[in-house]
């Protein structure tokens, strides 16, 4: 499909205003393209359901916007508890970011929806050309590796797709696989009902994996605790910008 000029140059201002709102990867599905992907079942906690389509969420959708942001500190994997329900700063903080991003569109005349949730953001992210699915299930950029929080914007604004991403980054490489402490990976599935972020809490705490949860999943204070991330620490893509020092001054 050809795109005029003045599309092709939009859609190099909009990835651009990703980068200058916060985002480190933006890249570019059209709402076509991903609703000829099969639909398939979700079936755990609270999505019991069939992924959907674009038009499920927005008449008229066109386009969908994936951004990636690094992870290069812990703090990204913080999980806190605030009375009967948890939060995840590093979703603050893309939503921010992605919330930026929306009302420029909005004042361009553009709809824009934030990350419809039943519509595949890994799936975004291969098509979109932010890297492939790796066999921890996440995806796997060639520069960060795994470290990358994903957020999806949909708009009516039409935009030129990005490239997907085809490259095979894993290979001959299991390390992941072999570093869950609980085994719940094989190569590209995870079993959500092993694994220590997607474990029923009684199940963590049982006898079993009490020892091992807490050991990968260590608390920081009363309320805070990090998200077991033993799989991506595995990875040997992005491992060492993942740990490069960005800090303070120590000397």
């Amino acid at each position: 499909m050809s795109y005029s000029e003045e599309t092709v140059a939009f859609t190099e201002d909009i990835k651009k205003c990703a980068i200058n709102y916060g985002f480190d990867l933006a890249g570019i599905v059209s709402a076509e393209t991903l609703d000829t992907v099969p639909s398939h079942f979700i079936g755990h906690r609270d999505y019991m359901c069939d992924t959907k389509k674009t038009g499920d969420y927005m008449d008229g959708a066109k386009s969908l916007i994936i951004l990636g942001i690094r992870i290069w500190d812990s703090l990204f994997d913080m999980v806190i508890k605030v009375r009967d329900h948890h939060e995840y700063p590093d979703e603050w903080r893309g939503r921010y970011y992605a919330r930026r991003m929306m009302r420029h569109l909005n004042s361009l005349g553009y709809k824009t929806e934030l990350e419809p949730d039943l519509l595949s953001k890994k799936r975004m992210a291969q098509l979109g050309g932010l890297g492939n699915f790796g066999k921890q299930s996440l995806i796997v950029n060639p520069t960060y590796g795994p470290w990358m929080r994903l957020r999806s914007i949909l708009t009516d604004a039409e935009l030129v797709p990005t490239e997907p991403f085809t490259e095979d980054l894993c290979g001959d490489c299991e390390e992941c696989v072999k570093a869950c402490p609980v085994g719940a990976l094989s190569p590209y599935k995870v079993d959500p009902d092993k694994c220590l972020l997607g474990m029923k809490w009684e199940d963590r705490l049982s006898p079993e994996y009490k020892d091992i949860y807490l050991e990968h999943s260590p608390m920081l204070t009363e309320n805070t605790w990090l998200m077991c991330n033993t799989c991506q620490k595995a990875c040997p893509i992005g491992h060492d910008l993942r740990y490069k020092y960005e800090g303070r001054p120590t000397e």
